[in-house]
């Protein structure tokens, strides 16, 4: 029984040691993309009201655009 659960923790853990290596070399391909290139893209919905949406203008605006704006 324990040796059911001593292999069960252990692949558990290699499959967290595992995601966060490939989650590491996701951000760097983006960090990446982003110094080359010099920009960042952002991308928003059309209609949720209050997060991002179109005002009559057809600018995008809401709390999403905002925060979005702060960050960049």
């Amino acid at each position: 029984m324990e040796n059911i659960m001593l292999k069960t923790i252990i692949k558990a853990a290699f499959v967290v040691i595992l995601s966060v290596s490939f989650a590491q070399a996701a951000d760097y391909g983006t960090l990446k993309k982003i110094k080359d290139k010099g920009e960042i893209t952002i991308g928003h919905r059309e209609s949720s009201v209050p997060f991002a949406y179109y005002n009559k203008s057809q600018k995008p605006i809401g709390y999403s655009m905002d925060l979005c704006e702060k960050i960049v």
